[in-house]
């Protein structure tokens, strides 16, 4: 049953015309952003001469924090300028810098429905249940981050919403654009979720939103009586995806809703196009809910084999799942608070611009998540939506304890995905740590820390090796404290080239080599396997010597009648006796380039490859046996001999065959 809160006394605001800087008044404005001071706490590397550079770096009020000891470094704190920000941010002296933030206790808003007390139900408990007052400390929400919400519309003139925060959309019912900040709902359901993600904040009214500013599209793919069909929602994904939005909110799902290549296509296109899908577990108007695993419900089982739909159940104000929720191994990532929660409302039998609901469902814990999404997407524009996702997953809490009765009577263990959503974990700074992956903001590149010292990682290494871990983004210089190393390799035996080079390499042991066509031929690569990468990634690996072919390769030079065999990675000639003593085969040698021979690596001596161990060999000019060990010739004494290979056939050769084998110690 839904329950109707009403606004009273609420007055209508003017929005102050914008005004055109002109270019001189601009270049002023970047001044003073460069001079603008900042209360900061610096770390200094020992012999620091401080007083002599605090001028320099506009270091104003300083006060010791820690004197220089084993255990601390001589920190301060004090006021600099941005500007001064900078330079000590990428100071070598510098062991970090970081903002002298003021602590407090969580944010609040002056929001009638908000509390931070997560016990009160009849008020907003799930925002901090998920702890958002602590998160809002470190992002409110950017209008530079877009929600599209694929539902029934948006009353865009609702007092929590009317601020020109609900932009242009479209309606796939009628194909035709849904103009800013105008109303497009006929049902109710999509305003609702509207206001989970963005109602907005400290207006002495009703709610507060997820995000304190957020852009949220409206994508009408619903009918007034909350039925759409697989055209639609498919048509409202791509539309989505097309104009912009980098979080899509599909409250929306069920049985009639069933596996589809068309829905499934435009899963793919948007999650192609770097958008974060995030859909509803559903809830089927059952009472206990069901299993995804045995009934899959779409569109939150259209992973696709990539996690391509970060998929949401429901819980309550116990962190119980939520008895109406369906639940799965496979389809459910997370959980969020979904039972009575409190919402922005449209009703078109009572169509008021101030009306609040309490509404149950996973419909409600969905745009929880596209909210603690946005707002991690603000705090971190250069996240890509799979870098959200591991976020989001890896610092849950686990609620399984509370709910071994909740599935249909059984465990919810591995049903219930990573857990119940924590805001303040998924915002809070992530230290940096060694074998951590840090990108520098400023330059937008990776590194892998590796003991005092950062590895480059390129876009190419970081998706083959590191795409399951977390980046954590290092906005305060604490990078510049570490040591520049050789760039993390690609995975061994990775076949790679240039797009602007044919030469194709391997990797082995962090290292490129390149590879002629014999090499690539004896070591049966496949083009099928080469992989094109940018150039600037490439040079990045460390080059190494020409890679070789494998042992026992036969390879014969253009213009040249030697047969030369590959040994212990070098190649050496091969006379006619041990060609065939070895049983090698003509028709397996390979004709090569003399400049692709050039290429293959030779030994530091003149030999050649030797006859089989164990093998007694004479010239016929001397009278001296030998016997092949380890691919040297030793000489056998008349006593070695007797005692040891007497009766044995002896293979006469010609002096130049056994001046080519490698000479050994005598045998006596």
């Amino acid at each position: 049953m839904k329950k109707k809160l009403r606004f009273t006394n609420f007055k209508k605001k003017l929005l102050a015309a914008g005004i055109i800087l002109p270019a001189f008044l601009s270049l002023l404005f970047f001044v003073n952003f460069l001079t603008s001071p900042m209360d900061v706490l610096i770390a200094f590397k020992p012999n620091f001469e401080f007083e002599k550079n605090k001028a320099f770096y506009a270091l104003k009020n300083f006060k010791t924090v820690f004197e220089q000891s084993e255990e601390l470094p001589f920190t301060v704190s004090a006021q600099t300028n941005r500007l001064g920000y900078f330079l000590l941010s990428h100071s070598k002296q510098v062991q970090y810098i970081s903002q002298n933030r003021q602590l407090k206790q969580a944010l609040i808003t002056n929001d009638t429905y908000f509390t931070t007390d997560s016990s009160v139900e009849d008020k907003q408990w799930y925002l901090p249940k998920i702890r958002l007052p602590e998160a809002w400390e470190f992002s409110r929400g950017s209008a530079d981050v877009t929600v599209a919400v694929v539902d029934t519309g948006i009353h865009a003139s609702h007092i929590e919403l009317n601020d020109g925060r609900v932009i242009g959309g479209y309606d796939t019912i009628n194909n035709q654009s849904i103009l800013t900040n105008t109303n497009s709902d006929d049902n109710g359901h999509g305003t609702a979720v509207a206001g989970v993600i963005g109602a907005i904040p400290n207006n002495g009214r009703g709610i507060s939103g997820i995000n304190w500013s957020v852009k949220i599209m409206p994508i009408k793919a619903l009918k007034e009586d909350g039925t759409g069909d697989i055209a639609t929602v498919s048509a409202g994904i791509v539309w989505a995806a097309d104009h912009g939005a980098n979080i899509i909110n599909l409250s929306i799902g069920g049985q009639g809703f069933g596996m589809d290549q068309t829905l499934n296509n435009a899963i793919a296109y948007a999650y192609n196009k770097g958008a974060l899908i995030v859909s509803a577990a559903g809830n089927d108007l059952s009472v206990n809910g069901i299993n995804l695993d045995i009934n899959p419900v779409f569109p939150i089982c259209s992973d696709q084999g990539k996690n391509m739909v970060l998929g949401v159940a429901a819980s309550d104000i116990n962190d119980s799942k939520a008895s109406f929720s369906n639940f799965s191994i496979n389809c459910v990532d997370i959980v969020a608070p979904g039972k009575k929660i409190l919402t922005t409302a449209y009703l078109p039998s009572d169509p008021s611009n101030n009306l609040l609901i309490y509404a149950s469902g996973t419909s409600l814990a969905t745009p929880v998540v596209s909210g603690v999404a946005a707002l991690i997407k603000a705090a971190h524009p250069n996240y890509s939506s799979q870098e959200i996702v591991k976020i989001i997953l890896s610092t849950a809490d686990n609620i399984d304890q509370l709910n071994q009765i909740n599935c249909l009577g059984s465990s919810c263990n591995g049903f219930l995905g990573r857990g119940r959503i924590n805001a303040f974990k998924a915002l809070v700074p992530q230290p940096i740590f060694n074998g951590s992956i840090v990108r520098d903001v400023y330059t937008s590149k990776k590194y892998f820390i590796d003991s005092n010292t950062k590895r480059p990682v390129s876009d190419f290494v970081y998706y083959q090796r590191f795409q399951n871990e977390i980046v954590i983004d290092d906005s305060s210089g604490q990078l510049v404290n570490y040591n520049l190393g050789s760039a993390y390799p690609p995975l061994d035996n990775t076949l790679l080239k240039s797009q602007f080079d044919p030469t194709v390499y391997t990797v082995i042991g962090g290292v490129r080599h390149p590879i002629t066509y014999l090499v690539f031929v004896s070591r049966s690569f496949s083009f099928a396997n080469v992989l094109t990468i940018d150039d600037n990634d490439l040079q990045l690996i460390e080059l190494g010597d020409w890679y070789w072919p494998p042992d026992k390769t036969l390879v014969l030079k253009e213009g040249d009648p030697t047969v030369y065999v590959m040994d212990q990675n070098v190649r050496r000639p091969v006379t006619y006796y041990v060609f065939m003593q070895r049983k090698l085969s003509f028709t397996k040698i390979i004709k090569t380039s003399v400049q692709d021979f050039e290429h293959i690596p030779k030994p530091s001596d003149n030999y050649w490859l030797a006859p089989l161990d164990g093998t007694l060999v004479k010239s016929k000019i001397e009278p001296a046996i030998y016997v092949i060990l380890n691919s040297q010739k030793h000489t056998l004494s008349y006593k070695a001999y007797t005692a040891n290979y007497r009766g044995k056939q002896v293979k006469i050769l010609p002096q130049a065959e056994i001046d080519v084998i490698a000479p050994g110690e005598p045998i006596f």
